[in-house]
């Protein structure tokens, strides 16, 4: 008999995806959803079949969507074609691996060891709250050119618009605070839109606004707000929940995170991609089927609107040995955390490497590091998931 704890509920989704989406795979491939109307795709070779297929399934550009209620339309996830890749070619051009290269150490360096001497003679924290969001939205927050929103502001931003994506029981509060975290973004981007039309700069804003463009045209405020929104919401937290989730799985590993505080920076980028697999920050990525298509004995229909679930593929049995235990020196297999091509992650190179920096970082000089365990670890979350409770300490 099926536990209550597998049912396909936004409840049990957003408490822990997992045991739903083992029960899913295993009984119900492609498995609809009432909460969100749309057909779960949860294992890796399907995920990759319609992932892959952009003849078939077209970017979800349905405005009933939850997406369009938080992003707007269109944006850059929603876009196809030559409008689409001259978008790419704007957010993409200071993002490339040389690029990322170029500036990651002057970006994140300081601000992680900000960070670190802030909690380090404490000898305990919230590791996400206190270390690892706080280095994202700080660093992402000043590539996007938000240099100066406070960090309390853009974790607001995310978090807002997160569970306005997940809201599956149309909670008015959510939509509340949705509303007022959107206004905001609106009034903080259109003062430096404004800026950067009078004087250019090297801020993703920037780049947004000119890239891809014949010389002396500018995208519209109206056009770049809703892939900006894309953007701020899963640029600010995405490297932070994933060095989050990363610790987390090193943590509940004592054996590993030895290894990983005797050589943090020979083994960090392992665990950060591991960290990837084992808790996809962005689990699922939506499509929308332009004729009908059968995949695993079940027709989606055309029109449907449907969410490939990677946070779900990642944990595929017939994929990765053993996969609900985080093992940072599992046989390297691609997962599928940054999505696929043409709408593959923009920011997967400066996540990266942003992630290394931090974890190493943190095994480095926090000596000792091990899970408070008075405290529960917490996470929450499917569409984005995340670690949000970390309890961690070291020696002071």
């Amino acid at each position: 008999m099926t536990g209550t704890h597998t049912e396909l509920t936004g409840e049990n989704l957003y408490r822990d995806p997992y045991p739903v989406y083992a029960r899913l795979r295993a009984e119900e491939p492609v498995a609809f959803f009432e909460g969100t109307k749309e057909y779960f795709i949860t294992r890796f070779d399907d995920c990759r079949t319609i992932g892959g297929n952009d003849k078939v399934f077209g970017p979800s550009g349905s405005a009933d969507r939850p997406e369009a209620r938080v992003m707007g339309m269109p944006n850059v996830l929603t876009m196809s074609g030559e409008d689409h890749q001259c978008l790419r070619q704007g957010i993409d051009e200071n993002l490339t691996q040389e690029r990322v290269r170029s500036f990651v150490e002057g970006l994140t360096r300081p601000v992680v060891q900000r960070y670190i001497d802030s909690i380090k003679k404490n000898g305990e924290a919230n590791l996400t709250t206190e270390l690892f969001e706080p280095i994202s939205v700080r660093c992402i927050g000043d590539v996007i050119g938000l240099t100066e929103t406070p960090n309390e502001t853009l974790v607001e931003w995310f978090h807002a618009m997160a569970l306005g994506l997940q809201n599956v029981s149309n909670d008015p509060a959510i939509w509340k605070r949705l509303d007022d975290a959107l206004a905001d973004i609106d009034k903080q981007m259109g003062d430096l839109y404004q800026a950067c039309l009078s004087k250019p700069n090297h801020s993703l804003l920037s780049h947004v606004m000119y890239g891809g463009m014949a010389k002396g045209e500018v995208r519209s405020w109206e056009e770049i707000s809703p892939t900006m929104r894309v953007i701020i919401l899963g640029g600010l937290q995405e490297p932070g929940h994933a060095a989050a989730n990363a610790c987390t799985g090193l943590l509940s590993n004592p054996d590993q995170a030895k290894l990983m505080a005797e050589q943090p920076q020979e083994n960090a980028m392992r665990a950060f991609d591991e960290g990837l697999r084992w808790i996809a920050p962005i689990g699922v990525t939506p499509r929308i089927a332009k004729e009908d298509f059968e995949i695993a004995g079940t027709v989606i229909p055309e029109g449907a609107s449907v969410a490939i679930v990677m946070g779900s593929a990642n944990r595929d049995e017939t994929r990765f040995e053993d996969a609900d235990r985080f093992d940072m020196f599992r046989k390297k297999k691609q997962h599928l955390s940054f999505g696929f091509r043409p709408h593959f992650c923009s920011g997967h190179f400066l996540s990266r490497a942003m992630g290394e920096i931090a974890l190493a970082e943190v095994f480095r000089q926090l000596p000792d590091l091990r899970l408070d365990t008075s405290r529960e670890i917490t996470g929450k979350g499917w569409r984005f998931r995340g670690i949000s409770d970390l309890p961690a300490k070291w020696n002071g």
